[in-house]
């Protein structure tokens, strides 16, 4: 065999495919398709000897048996709830997953920008800067075993991020990756989503899931992870925002333009938010007039948290999206495929 046809499935915009398309090896003829319809997947599964579908999308029974040549279903991500794994078991079609390293990176980042507003990281920062005399106990004293000064700033407002309630608005693969950190700290996780996740999913994840208004009046913490549409351009708005508990942390990860940044600004200075972060902006690379940004060159105190769109950077990922065809090509080499899940 010189090569195989792959259909790729992929939900993301045309620049994110063409970064795919562009890692595709020699030997693999790829075809792509973004959220193609039931009938259009069924059409074009007969003639692929792969297919590999990235974030979600039902892969059934019938879908399955149409594929007379399939020799690899490969789901680029760690959720496979969507994907009949009893079928492909009873024909023979191996079934994979392999983790993003790059939406790892995120999860991660999320906790960082959570932790750091938390503690309240950026203002205290600054209390660095401030002469040692002016604080209770100065001057400063070199420090021993038994001479030092714990919070000498007397701060009364470093949050915990154990047992928190945790909201996340819009649960992919970030979101998967982003729970599975949060259980670990003991924090209750909430989730919305377009669709559902089946009752299974929800108590493997330990998460619970909530309609988008109740989950932002029933979280101390939102983590908003909405991809961009129509329907959601600022979504989170000043009415939504309004929901919220008073106090609460916003954590913007997902689309820029879903969040708008002015009310959020509002929401701030008026104290019904106590912290933010973001990591991806409305208008990118970000503009000098960005309101969070001249939030905080008037408020060098604020509680907020900007970083320029790094979240998935990471030092372990280059060339991950050839690795994404990694067991195409050893089925072509006719060795057996990694990552196995059924």
């Amino acid at each position: 065999m010189s090569h195989l046809d792959v259909l790729y499935l992929c939900p993301l915009g045309q620049q994110h495919q063409q970064w795919r398309l562009n890692a595709a090896p020699a030997g693999l003829n790829v075809v792509m398709r973004r959220n193609p319809s039931r009938a259009e997947v069924l059409q074009l599964i007969p003639q692929v000897d792969v297919l590999i579908s990235e974030r979600s999308g039902v892969i059934d029974r019938e879908i399955i048996a149409a594929g007379a040549r399939l020799k690899l279903i490969q789901r680029i991500g760690s959720l496979v709830h969507d994907i009949d794994l009893q079928a492909a078991r009873d024909m023979g079609v191996p079934v994979a997953a392999r983790p993003i390293v790059g939406t790892i990176a995120v999860a991660e980042h999320i906790m960082m920008q959570m932790l750091a507003v938390l503690r309240r990281i950026m203002p205290e920062q600054l209390i660095l800067h401030q002469a040692p005399e002016q604080f209770i106990g100065g001057p400063a004293r070199r420090t021993t075993e038994d001479v030092f000064f714990f919070n000498w700033s007397r701060q009364t407002q470093v949050g915990l991020l154990y047992g928190k309630t945790v909201g996340i608005l819009g649960f992919g693969e970030i979101g998967a990756e982003l729970a599975r950190r949060l259980v670990g700290w003991q924090c209750r996780v909430l989730y919305t989503k377009r669709a559902r996740l089946p009752s299974h999913i929800e108590q493997s994840f330990n998460i619970i899931y909530r309609e988008p208004e109740a989950l932002l009046r029933e979280s101390d913490m939102v983590v908003c992870l909405l991809p961009y549409f129509p329907e959601t351009d600022h979504w989170l708005n000043a009415a939504r925002i309004a929901l919220m508990k008073r106090g609460a942390v916003l954590v913007e990860a997902g689309s820029g333009s879903v969040v708008d940044e002015q009310a959020v600004v509002a929401a701030l200075e008026a104290g019904h938010l106590s912290g933010a972060a973001f990591d991806t902006y409305e208008w990118e690379p970000i503009k000098p007039d960005n309101p969070l940004l001249q939030l905080i060159e008037r408020t060098p105190s604020a509680n907020v948290l900007l970083t320029p769109h790094i979240g998935s950077c990471n030092d372990v990922s280059a060339g991950e999206f050839a690795g994404f065809y990694e067991n195409a090509l050893r089925v072509l080499r006719h060795e057996p495929p990694l990552g196995i899940v059924n």
